[in-house]
């Protein structure tokens, strides 16, 4: 386990340095913050996961979007008792640590960054820091940004060593850590890498856009001087120029009407339009493509119009199907190399609160729960709880209507008389032994 000893005092502050890995560059050399240095760079072959984050409008959208999604999932701990039978736990050291897992920043921003470094880099690794006393196995995680991190392989895809900057190796078994598919190494293969060739694509079309607004005429029209009239001396040609211009913007005259000389004509070019740059097209298909990669609906991240209906099944798809691979991985991770360290009856996991992301309206639940039982579900304090209202005395007992009735009615809604045939026949039935 990693050790910090400061003896509570701030000792030193020190800026990171990056520095080459033995089997080869830790880091791209390369500061992108535009579109263009963008282009440069991945003709130079010299991007990296950061940069694209940083000018890629589509890839920060969607990578934003997921993880902003699986940082805002509580994370809760639980007691198994039996295979059908749980109880949550919050006063276990665990329960105290996914409540605040490192010091100084709230768990929703410290999983965001870690989920943030798993979908640009596809790695991801996180120090179990321990308390110099020793009084208990883990204090806090402290990630290790990913673009610092490498991992060393023992050959069968299982890490065996993790260096920070090239230079600090620490022990696998004091990290949470985990990689995506690479054929030879252990590091995983940054999704920024299949995505280059759109994203250079993207940023060429951008380029090209802006060359267009830039050089084309704002109003697509040219004067014409018939061939007829008297030749223009420069003096007039300089004053008519000059006047044309204030009917620009900052010219004075914005929104005039100007006065052409005698036999001159204002002609529309067709040649160049505003709408024929596409541009809206062109950053729909883009945020289409990085969302497909990462299998989200474009719907969701406003790539695509959808309708109320297939936006909410969407809504579904994310977490079960688009993002419930990724927190079948976290829990793994969190319940094999954390869990595992602070609880020695086997009995505690830890599992993400997916359900809490799908509930609908309470009153959707409601129905819901009051058909699927038969009777109702909630009792008086806890109703009052979801209210924060303080508890009643009695209000710990379902309270069951007279017109429910075990074998009667189909649910506590159902009211009237269609359930009075099947009423009388069970009187008629138990009447033989009642006379007996």
């Amino acid at each position: 386990m990693a050790n910090v000893i400061s003896g509570g005092q701030l000792t030193e502050l020190r800026q990171p340095t990056y520095g080459p890995h033995s089997t080869g560059p830790l880091l791209l050399d390369a500061t992108v913050e535009t579109f263009t240095d963008f282009r440069e760079a991945v003709a130079g072959q010299t991007v990296n996961p950061l940069s694209v984050w940083s000018s890629q409008p589509s890839v920060r959208k969607v990578v934003d979007f997921a993880a902003r999604a699986v940082a805002s999932t509580p994370l809760k701990l639980y007691r198994r008792v039996s295979d059908t039978d749980r109880q949550r736990v919050t006063d276990h050291p665990l329960a105290k640590i996914l409540a605040s897992p490192s010091a100084g920043m709230i768990p929703f921003r410290f999983w965001h960054s870690v989920i943030v470094d798993w979908l640009l880099y596809d790695r991801w690794c996180v120090v179990k820091i321990a308390p110099a006393d020793k009084t208990r196995r883990v204090l806090e995680l402290l990630r290790l940004q990913a673009e610092r991190v490498t991992f060393d392989s023992d050959g069968f895809g299982r890490v065996d060593a993790v260096w920070v900057d090239g230079k600090v190796k620490i022990d696998p078994a004091d990290c949470l850590l985990d990689h995506g598919y690479a054929p030879l190494t252990a590091t995983g293969t940054s999704p920024m890498r299949t995505l280059a060739a759109i994203l250079q694509e993207s940023s060429e079309a951008v380029a090209y856009r802006r060359a267009v607004w830039r050089n084309s005429a704002r109003v697509p029209v040219v004067l014409q001087r018939p061939s007829t009239a008297p030749p223009w001396t420069d003096t007039a040609r300089d004053r008519f120029l000059a006047g044309w211009r204030t009917y620009v913007r900052g010219g004075g005259t914005e929104g005039g009407t100007p006065l052409l000389q005698d036999g001159m004509t204002l002609q529309k070019v067709d040649a160049f339009s505003p709408k024929d740059t596409d541009d809206i097209q062109g950053r729909q298909l883009s945020d289409a493509e990085v969302a497909a990669a990462f299998h989200i609906a474009p719907e969701l991240v406003g790539a695509r119009q959808g309708t109320y209906s297939n936006v909410e099944a969407f809504r579904q798809m994310l977490y079960r199907d688009a993002l419930g691979p990724m927190f079948a991985a976290w829990e793994q991770v969190i319940n094999a190399m954390l869990t595992a360290d602070l609880d020695d009856t086997g009995l505690l996991y830890v599992e993400a609160d997916v359900d809490a992301k799908l509930r609908g309206s309470f009153h959707e639940e409601a129905q819901v729960m009051s058909t699927a039982t038969g009777a109702p579900w909630l009792t008086r304090n806890e109703a009052r709880a979801r209210k924060n209202l303080p508890e009643v005395a009695g209000g710990d007992e379902l309270v069951t209507p007279l017109n429910v009735l075990i074998g009667g009615q189909a649910s506590p809604t159902d009211t009237g008389t269609q359930n009075l045939a099947s009423a009388t026949a069970a009187r008629l039935k138990l009447a033989p032994l009642e006379n007996q």
